[in-house]
């Protein structure tokens, strides 16, 4: 059994350094403006929140989940309001 982790473990530990030697500097100069130009269009100063800043989707998305959790505590609300208000009879 501790053959096999020490195999494991060693065969994860020598693959990385051989992946990362073969990219090309042009591709990882591509990739940093590619980042960096997603980086400055998230820290622009225009009063969104982060989660909003994405797409319009992201907007839908989180307009639906606030529906849904006002629609959970409306239930809450009501679940609470006849547990403790008895039935007249």
């Amino acid at each position: 059994m501790m053959n096999l982790s020490r195999a494991v473990v060693r065969s994860f530990a020598t693959t990385a350094g051989r992946r990362s030697a073969a990219v090309p500097k042009d591709q990882i100069e591509k990739g940093y403006f590619e980042i960096r130009k997603v980086q400055e269009h998230f820290q622009k100063k225009d009063g969104k929140p982060v989660f909003l800043k994405g797409s319009v989707v992201d907007n839908v998305l989180y307009r639906i989940t606030v529906a849904l959790s006002l629609v959970g505590i409306g239930g809450m609300g009501k679940l609470f309001y006849e547990l403790s208000v008895p039935k007249k009879e």
